[in-house]
């Protein structure tokens, strides 16, 4: 490979993630397999660093370069993973080109408020969201060991003291100004949903804005629940995991999907047998922290170097979690009382309808409670997979760790593939 190197262009394809870490260790990541490699030597940051020169259009002439026998073992196993290729001068005598991804946000907030593009902003705020999650009420008499718990980690109801419950007015205001925006999904969730006191009228406003993908969830421990139009059922599933007439009711309901909330391997044994014979597809599974289960967390949910890099992650996918949280963009909560919300566990971006849906949205934009929240942190910001693993969400929060993941160091092992 040594002697093919002379007389060579080298160039790293444009599927490939480079990143040097704080470490000073060169990562480079096939989007495509998942692969990846990397170097501690000088010489193999150099080269890299002059790939992505704009003045060498992504390729390199190697006779430029004076490397050592271990960046020449380095350039030989990106070409033998098929992470970058070396052609032959005397066959390509005209230096080719190699269109390298670059993170360019021409809508990116921080750049438009720099330059003062505020109209802009204001003209493409539609857009940015495309779910609404309304809490319809939060009465309840369950009861639920979960109650105060769950909610905060996932979707699902909660009841408070007092009980409240969003105004028939309001919610057809929040829809109907929800309808001009790029909202494709509405979650209705509560409380026991069965107790709000405009029910009738919710069936209506279903059916008067079809446009939309409406989810209605509901505790399984409220019976076989109710409908409203063409909505969807999302059924929530928790601890004791037992069969009852309503659930009978929901199993046969192709629409119905199946939320289980587990905290432990033994509801996890329970909660199979309840669902046995359902389309796995019907189910998720939702792990809850109770404050004493981090064991649990740690063998199920917590990731690894193998999780992390055995499904590869797309080049978008790590631009995304460069510049937005993928868990929270997008999504807003709008509570009974008005409080609106971009993470249940932040603070409160606005009210509505004190202010409207259009300026709740610039408000999180700019103030940043969730949409734009990225993993940084002691351990987070110095990691080579910092940008590989999922957004921070709300089991971070939760168990108060920057980081859900088992990797200690992030220190570069010479040529690891």
């Amino acid at each position: 490979m040594k002697n093919e190197m002379f007389n060579s262009w080298f160039l790293i394809h444009n599927y490939v993630y480079v990143n040097v870490d704080e470490n000073g260790s060169l990562f480079l990541y096939d989007t495509k397999s998942g692969k990846h490699l990397t170097s501690l030597k000088q010489q193999a940051k150099d080269l890299v660093d002059a790939i992505y020169s704009p003045n060498n259009l992504g390729v390199v002439d190697l006779d430029a370069f004076v490397t050592d026998d271990e960046t020449n073992s380095f350039i030989a196993s990106i070409c033998q993973n098929k992470m970058g290729v070396l052609i032959d001068k005397e066959q390509c005598p005209q230096k080719p080109l190699n269109f390298l991804p670059i993170l360019n946000l021409q809508n990116d907030i921080e750049r438009m408020s720099e330059i003062g593009e505020y109209i802009m902003v204001g003209e493409i705020l539609n857009h940015y969201l495309t779910r609404a999650v309304i809490h319809l009420n939060t009465n309840c008499g369950k009861h639920c060991p979960q109650c105060g718990i769950a909610y905060r980690q996932t979707l699902c109801c909660t009841a408070t003291e007092p009980p409240q419950a969003m105004p028939l007015e309001r919610l057809k205001e929040l829809v109907g100004q929800l309808a001009a925006t790029s909202v494709q999904v509405i979650d209705l969730v509560g409380g026991d949903l069965r107790t709000y006191p405009h029910l009738d009228q919710l069936h209506a406003l279903v059916e008067q804005y079809p446009q939309f993908s409406w989810h209605l969830w509901q505790h399984g421990s409220n019976g076989e629940g109710f409908a409203a139009g063409k909505a969807k059922t999302d059924v929530l599933l928790s601890a004791p995991f037992v069969t009852s007439d309503g659930f009978e009711t929901l199993r046969n309901n192709p629409d119905a999907r199946f939320h289980l909330l587990v905290e432990n391997e033994m509801q996890v044994e329970q909660a199979e047998r309840l669902v046995a014979g359902i389309e796995a597809e019907r189910c998720e599974w939702v792990p809850v922290f109770n404050g004493e289960n981090l064991k649990f967390f740690e063998d199920n949910v917590f990731l690894d170097e193998d999780d992390i890099t055995s499904c590869p992650v797309s080049m978008r996918e790590i631009f995304c979690h460069q510049k937005l949280n993928t868990n929270y963009f997008g999504t807003l909560h709008f509570f009974a009382d008005g409080e609106l919300k971009a993470d249940v566990n932040a603070e409160t971006v606005g009210r509505f309808p004190d202010k409207s849906v259009l300026e709740l949205v610039y408000e999180e934009l700019t103030r940043n409670t969730a949409w734009r929240r990225t993993r940084g942190g002691e351990r987070c910001s110095v990691c080579r997979y910092r940008f590989l693993c999922p957004s921070p969400g709300n089991y971070e929060t939760a168990i108060g760790k920057e980081n859900l993941c088992k990797i200690k160091s992030t220190v570069a092992i010479e040529g690891d593939a």
